[in-house]
């Protein structure tokens, strides 16, 4: 298992400042996965726009996650805009992994900026997917092997939750599993296979998530995700706001042994439920995720 690509890590959390240090302990976790925006700052906007690191807030990061291993996981690349990725993020990362080296990163399969009338560049607000074309596929895969080259660790792709019935896609691609498989394929990233945003679409569109599971290049699945949602208007929404549906933990089981290079999973969960969860609840949802993985490794 795993073959030559990275050795395993285990099991992982989200940093998250807001709750006990305590979590962050060994044997509950083996790695830390850090969302560097949230100990940043932004200055400006557009393409003057800056992502700066607060000292303060890298430090207690730091102490928080003792000599835990850290992976990396951005939100704010956009990296399938048409007309650019966010500059401002690349820079931020350069300094990150000169202070705080990672493991691996990555990313959101998506774009959340586009180009406004006089060039500027303006936010969307929330990540929206890709058409499956093979446009797409070129933008996204010229600039993660740009990515690649530049930081020399794996860089990995999230699939996305989606929200949409229909959208646009050139048949020989098929959709947004066959759009992975040619970024992946052209680029040489690999995979965050997100299973609670598979499970939302699945939900939300009708179709089933373990025939989509082994329709994927499950070889180059690198990080598995696991989360809660919730119901709103209608949809089942990629909240992270609380535990792993009984679902998801069956993708999970169902995954695991179907994904070599698999060397983490993490539990996702935004700062702003963490405290409501709270950590006795967190730490049961990490030990049933770390009994799934013991399963599948000592097999």
């Amino acid at each position: 298992m795993n073959g030559n690509l990275t050795q395993p890590l285990g099991i992982g959390f989200p940093y998250i400042a807001t709750l006990p240090a305590d979590l962050y302990r060994p044997g509950l976790i083996d790695f830390v996965e850090i969302t560097p925006e949230t100990i940043c700052r932004q200055r400006g906007t557009g393409t003057t726009a800056e992502i700066e690191i607060i000292p303060s807030q890298m430090n207690l990061a730091r102490q928080t996650c003792g000599g835990l291993p850290i992976v990396v996981h951005g939100v704010e690349l956009s990296i399938g805009s048409a007309h650019n990725w966010n500059d401002a993020y690349l820079k931020m990362l350069d300094e990150f992994q000169a202070s705080w080296s990672f493991v691996w990163h990555s990313e959101h399969l998506g774009f959340q900026t586009i180009a406004g009338d006089d060039n500027s560049t303006l936010e969307i607000g929330v990540p929206l997917p890709l058409p499956a074309t093979k446009e797409a596929i070129e933008v996204v895969a010229s600039r993660s092997a740009a990515i690649l080259e530049h930081y020399r660790v794996p860089f990995l792709l999230e699939n996305p939750a989606h929200y949409f019935s229909d959208f646009p896609s050139d048949p020989e691609i098929g959709g947004d599993i066959g759009l992975m498989r040619g970024v992946t394929e052209k680029s040489g990233c690999h995979i965050l296979l997100d299973l609670h945003n598979l499970h939302c679409n699945a939900v939300n569109h009708g179709f089933d998530p373990f025939m989509a599971i082994d329709r994927m290049p499950l070889s180059r699945v690198m990080e598995i995700h696991i989360a809660g949602g919730s119901w709103r208007d209608g949809f089942w929404m990629d909240a992270h706001d609380g535990r792993v549906p009984g679902r998801v933990w069956e993708l999970l089981e169902y995954a695991l042994p179907r994904t070599p290079n698999t060397a983490g999973v993490v539990f996702e969960l935004l700062d702003e439920h963490a405290v409501r969860l709270g950590a006795k609840a967190i730490e049961e949802e990490l030990r049933r995720a770390r009994e799934i993985w013991n399963l599948h490794w000592s097999n």
